[in-house]
């Protein structure tokens, strides 16, 4: 989740967890693409320890 405004992250946080899912805070709106499709950070990961690892190899289209 990326995200500008502290409290609206919050409640999207709480709903997130609502679901059932774990949150993994990617900064702010300009980092979003880390977790966009074909990056690392974009696939099914067992835990948020590999969601940060993963979204911290990729790299922006434009470097690629």
């Amino acid at each position: 989740m990326s995200g500008e405004v502290s409290s609206a992250q919050a409640t999207v946080s709480r709903l997130i967890n609502q679901f059932g899912f774990d949150v993994v805070d990617a900064g702010p709106l300009k980092e979003g693409w880390r977790i966009q499709h074909d990056t690392p950070g974009y696939r099914p990961a067992t835990d948020r320890r590999e969601i940060r690892r993963d979204s911290g190899w990729a790299r922006r289209y434009v470097d690629q």
